[in-house]
């Protein structure tokens, strides 16, 4: 599974990222630049992962950059399902989903931020008491 999106980086949009999580402003060749978790925010912009039916946690997050992401960049995004891995228990199953998502402007690439999500779900084994 593979899914695209372009995404517009305004100067608002990363005052008010930078803002809620309390990340001082920062400018790179005069060029307000966004924090590097920026990108988790980008996640409700790709269908497979806005609409799911069961409460998700964000398990880890790597971010890598080979430029920073600057405000007036307009982003090609690419959200991929690398692997999906799942485990269960006597009452509960946690699917384990590991995605990469890639960020490039004008063809350059920007950042790679590779995210493993955990989706708590129903498992539809009985439980026997003795």
């Amino acid at each position: 599974m593979s899914e695209i999106q372009q995404l517009h980086v305004t100067e608002q949009w990363i005052r008010e990222y930078a803002r809620s999580i309390d990340s001082p402003l920062q400018f790179f060749q005069g060029k307000l630049i966004a924090p590097s978790t920026m990108p988790i925010i980008f996640w409700p912009f790709f269908k497979e992962t806005a609409n799911q039916d069961s409460p998700v946690l964000h398990g880890s997050q790597k971010f890598l950059y080979e430029e920073p992401m600057a405000a007036g960049m307009l982003l090609d995004c690419e959200l991929a399902l690398l692997k999906m891995e799942e485990k269960k228990g006597k009452t509960r199953k946690l699917t384990l989903s590991t995605y990469e998502l890639t960020c490039k402007c004008e063809g350059r690439l920007i950042v790679v931020a590779t995210t493993i999500l955990i989706q708590v779900g129903e498992t539809n084994e009985k439980i026997h008491h003795s």
